[in-house]
């Protein structure tokens, strides 16, 4: 009887020294990677909607085909749904969108001015606190820069409601072998075969005031050079750098950070540590 006490008291006390020792945070799911980095709300946004997108902090190329793809989101923090809104995916430069899940291509005559391919995804409502991830297919072409848009206007009006971008995906180093080129959000590309230097790098500026706007329904006015959607001076379709700031040379951190993993082994080594030292006092205490 006594050494059946002695052993519950041992798992007891091991069981608590598992909640002392590992830091809750080691529990706590990883969050989905995604960033609104280049993102601002729309200078004319009624008051209460607050919305944004968030794009992957990184995406992968094929080097032979070209194709790649990403989840496009886009949330409503406000307090009350949003009534019908309307989500346009865009393509710069390199980057050619050509799908986007459950979304409408838009024809040439109606894609941003120095856009390439566009979509648009009407969405009836979103509720607060929702969201909604659309899968997005794609082809980049790895000797020029790529840049995507993601403007979202109410219903099928101009009125801007968010905008992230143009902003650059792309790599600094194409020295690699690998099949697949892995490219950083808010990094200028390097083309293929191009002489790459410590400051290639560089975040994309997001458009004034005009953006990319909804006209019947479709994104008109992304990036229009010289002008916005109400007439207003606008950021070049080009998107440039802005001046004096490079690209950042670690994106921000989605997973635990190495001090809780690091914190974690030492748990894990006092445990075992503390599991021995009682199994050792038990066995001598049953001995006399």
């Amino acid at each position: 009887m006594f050494r059946s006490n002695q052993r519950r008291r041992s798992v007891v006390l091991a069981g608590v020294s598992v909640v002392l020792l590992v830091p809750f945070g080691a529990f706590a799911a990883e969050p989905t990677p995604g960033s609104g980095q280049g993102g601002s709300p729309g200078p004319s946004a009624p008051a209460g909607y607050k919305v944004s997108t968030a794009l992957p902090t990184k995406i992968s190329v094929n080097k032979k085909s070209g194709n790649t793809s990403l989840t496009a989101t886009v949330r409503n923090d406000g307090a009350r749904d949003t009534g019908g809104i309307r989500l346009s995916v865009v393509g710069f430069k390199g980057l050619r969108i050509t799908s986007v899940e459950g979304c409408s291509s838009l024809p040439a005559g109606q894609l941003p001015p120095g856009s390439n391919s566009a979509f648009a995804c009407t969405i009836d409502k979103l509720a607060a606190g929702g969201s909604r991830a659309f899968k997005v297919t794609g082809n980049f072409d790895l000797r020029n820069v790529g840049q995507i848009c993601l403007p979202v206007t109410l219903g099928d009006t101009k009125t801007l409601l968010w905008q992230q971008g143009p902003v650059h995906f792309g790599t600094t180093d194409t020295s690699s072998d690998a099949p697949d080129t892995p490219l950083l959000l808010g990094t200028k590309n390097v083309p293929s075969g191009a002489a790459t230097s410590p400051g290639a790098g560089g975040t994309s500026a997001p458009p004034a005031s005009g953006g990319a706007t909804g006209g019947t329904g479709a994104a008109t006015g992304a990036a229009t050079p010289g002008r916005s959607a109400g007439g207003g001076p606008a950021a070049s379709s080009t998107a440039p750098t802005t001046p004096g700031k490079e690209a950042p040379s670690e994106l921000p951190r989605t997973g635990p950070s190495s001090s809780v993993v690091g914190t974690g082994a030492l748990a894990a080594a006092l445990l075992a540590a503390g599991a021995a030292g009682i199994w050792l006092t038990t066995r001598r205490r049953g001995r006399h």
